[in-house]
């Protein structure tokens, strides 16, 4: 039982998302992208920090919020170095950053480890929410965030320029410079494994489709088998993935089964809701409260893995299980005031 705790779903389709990130890595998806936005955008400073933001949050559904901004950064800095050490354009570029990588951790069920954990030990208590659900939810709600993310941060560059800027000139005046790579031909098997990962990323949020192969976590196995079979990726990436990071969720899972299991979750319950509204929504509310204030001073992971199995219970006797977990995986990665508070804020 606690195996079964520890190699959930979840666990699959994270592993999944290691290997559709090597896939985009060794296509150069994020340099071709980002070079495609400089030379659109490349006189445009504003509108350009506006596309890497998108393009974060866009990585960050896509390959997970812990890979993205490892990536987006190596891209941006031979830009960054280009700049003046005084520049407060090239700071409000790494904010943006920031701000929208953590942002595209709410993108999917697995775009962060709080939403895996979520996700897991919300399957642990019989509940489940698709794919289609969460991001019929997610897409607009975080599109709006970013761009909010980006207004604020114009506002406050226009006030934090620095005397030295003044003089140069106004940030208008800003050039972005070419983004360089060592450019790779994209070869049939290169081009085939874009495909293959595409289709499985569409078949995560198509759940009919899904399915017919048995569910969203045998299309996860199915790919991984394929990737490795067909040499997609190599054994040596494969090796290199952060396995600490899988054990560390599914470790989670196997802490929710003991502290269910143990009576402790019931004490935690009780003690909860004779603190805590009966009405639904305010319930809610105050979760997310509660959650958005630990994971200001704790690592988003952890909060996830500790607070989840009691908004589990906690949303279950209100009548609200899944849409309790939804909000509050929601409001995991909310919470990155302060610079240490997540992944992508200590990368920038």
């Amino acid at each position: 039982k606690i195996l079964g705790g520890v190699f959930t779903n979840s666990l699959y389709l994270v592993l999944c998302g290691f290997c559709i990130s090597s896939i985009f890595t060794r296509c150069q998806l994020e340099c071709r992208t980002a070079a495609l936005l400089q030379r659109t955008f490349g006189d445009r400073p504003f509108a350009f920090m506006l596309a890497i933001m998108f393009l974060g949050l866009g990585l960050s559904s896509l390959l997970s919020n812990v890979t993205a901004p490892l990536l987006l950064i190596e891209v941006l800095r031979p830009l960054l170095k280009d700049m003046p050490t005084d520049s407060r354009y090239a700071r409000a570029l790494l904010l943006g950053l920031a701000f929208s990588c953590n942002i595209g951790g709410m993108m999917t069920p697995i775009s962060s480890p709080q939403n895996v954990a979520a996700m897991a030990i919300l399957r642990q208590s019989g509940g489940y929410i698709t794919w289609g659900q969460w991001l019929a939810v997610s897409i607009p709600f975080c599109s709006v965030a970013v761009f909010v993310g980006w207004l604020l941060l114009m506002v406050v560059h226009h006030f934090d320029a620095s005397q030295d800027e003044r003089e140069r000139g106004s940030s208008s005046s800003i050039k972005i410079p070419a983004v360089i790579y060592d450019h790779e031909e994209l070869t049939s098997g290169k081009i085939a494994s874009l495909v293959a990962a595409s289709a499985t990323l569409c078949s995560f949020a198509c759940q009919p489709v899904a399915s017919i192969f048995g569910g969203t976590s045998m299309v996860a196995v199915l790919f991984v088998s394929v990737a490795l079979g067909t040499g997609m990726i190599t054994r040596q990436t494969f090796n290199s993935y952060s396995w600490h990071l899988l054990f560390l969720i599914g470790g989670g899972g196997a802490l929710g089964l003991a502290v269910s299991g143990s009576g402790l979750l019931q004490i935690m319950t009780q003690a909860a809701q004779a603190r805590l509204s009966a009405d639904p929504t305010l319930l809610i509310a105050e979760l997310v409260l509660v959650l958005v204030a630990a994971t200001t001073f704790v690592s988003h992971t952890v909060a996830a893995l500790v607070l989840m199995p009691l908004v589990v219970q906690l949303g279950a006797s209100a009548g609200v299980r899944d849409l309790a977990v939804f909000v509050c995986g929601l409001a995991c990665s909310v919470a990155f005031a302060l610079p240490m508070t997540s992944f992508p804020n200590v990368n920038s």
